[in-house]
C-alpha cells in the first residue's frame, strides 16, 4: 500500500501545483507580466520535462513492472503453489526497494498504481490459494475460478502498467 498513499499525496500535489502560474502565485492571483524571463519556453518545457521524468519512471518502476510480467508469464506456464509462491515473495522483495519518492506523482498515477494493484491481486490469489491447501476439505478445483479472475484482473492492471512504462515515440 506504499505507492497508493504515495500517489494519493502526489495527486494532490499535482493538481495544487496546476493550478500555480511559472513564479509560484496561483492562477487567479498571478498575472502574465510577473512571469520570469530566464525560465524555459513553453516548448522546451514540453519536451525535455516529460521525457526527463518518464525515464526517472521507467528507471524506479521497471524492475516492479517487469518482475511481475515475470510472475504473469511463468504463471501462464504453469506452476505449483510453492513455485508461485516463491515467485510472489520474489516480486515482494523488488517491491521492498521501490523509492516512491523519487517517483514522479504523473508516474505513481499511470504505472505505480496499477502495479501495485495487479501485485496486490497476485497476493491474494496466493493467500486463497494457501489457505485451501491448509484446509483438509478444500478442493484446488473449487478455488480455480476466483484464482483465474484474480490473475485475469491482475493481468489487466499489469497491461497499464506496462502501457505506462513503455518507450514513448517521437512525433
Amino acid at each position: 500500500m506504499r505507492l497508493s498513499a504515495v500517489a494519493t499525496v502526489g495527486i494532490a500535489l499535482a493538481l495544487t501545483l496546476s493550478s500555480c502560474g511559472d513564479d509560484g502565485s496561483t492562477a487567479a492571483s498571478g498575472s502574465a507580466s510577473t512571469r520570469s524571463t530566464t525560465s524555459p519556453t513553453p516548448a522546451a518545457k514540453s519536451t525535455s520535462a516529460p521525457d526527463h521524468s518518464h525515464r526517472v519512471c521507467r528507471r524506479e518502476l521497471g524492475s516492479f513492472v517487469a518482475s511481475l510480467a515475470a510472475l504473469r508469464d511463468d504463471l501462464a506456464r504453469g506452476l505449483s503453489y510453492d513455485d508461485y509462491l516463491a515467485r510472489v515473495r520474489g516480486t515482494r522483495a523488488v517491491y521492498a526497494r521501490l523509492r516512491p519518492r523519487q517517483v514522479p506523482a504523473a508516474c505513481l498515477v499511470v504505472s505505480g498504481g496499477p502495479a501495485e494493484r495487479a501485485f496486490n491481486l497476485y497476493i491474494e490469489a496466493a493467500n486463497a490459494w494457501g489457505d485451501c491447501l491448509a484446509t483438509v476439505t478444500c478442493n484446488t478445483r473449487s478455488i480455480e475460478p476466483r484464482l483465474q479472475r484474480q490473475w485475469a484482473l491482475a493481468e489487466k492492471r499489469l497491461a497499464i502498467a506496462e502501457d505506462g512504462l513503455a518507450p514513448r515515440r517521437n512525433s
